[in-house]
């Protein structure tokens, strides 16, 4: 739903924030580990639930983008969607070129497609870089 000028940065924004709570979570971690009794994790997973709980809660204020709208038959409600997150009522050009391709999108297609051998190397890549990275220990290193 964001501008295309601003979608670099709010994915680099993205990347940071998962980098500073990863980091955080292990200060966390840290200084739980060091209570006595035994229920230092307890807590440190309790802990886990606030920011569970903020991002829940968020997400009944997040409006449906534009593009699903459409495909649901809501034009009009897309229409005002785009307006105000564009912030502008010039949102006509925008607007039709989404309709325009939501006419084009065949559903039934899209996950079919992903399995045949003109997505073949993509397929291979989006398995094997996360399996790879689990199975070398990244994780581990970044723990």
């Amino acid at each position: 739903m964001a501008p295309c000028q601003h979608r670099g940065k709010l994915n680099n924004i993205f990347r940071l924030m998962i980098t500073i709570g990863i980091c955080l979570a292990n200060l966390v971690n840290y200084e739980t580990n060091t209570i006595k009794g035994g229920w230092g994790w307890r807590l440190s997973l309790g802990l886990a639930v606030l920011p569970a709980c903020a991002m829940i809660i968020g997400s009944f204020f997040v409006p449906d983008t534009p593009r699903s709208m459409i495909d649901r038959g809501k034009n009009d409600e897309a229409k005002e969607t785009l307006r105000r997150i564009r912030g502008t009522v010039d949102v006509d050009a925008e607007y039709k070129d989404m309709v325009v391709e939501s006419k084009f999108k065949d559903n039934d297609q899209s996950w079919k497609a992903i399995f045949s051998r003109k997505y073949k190397p993509q397929l291979v890549m989006a398995l094997a870089i996360p399996f790879f990275q689990q199975f070398t220990g990244i994780n581990v290193i970044m723990f």
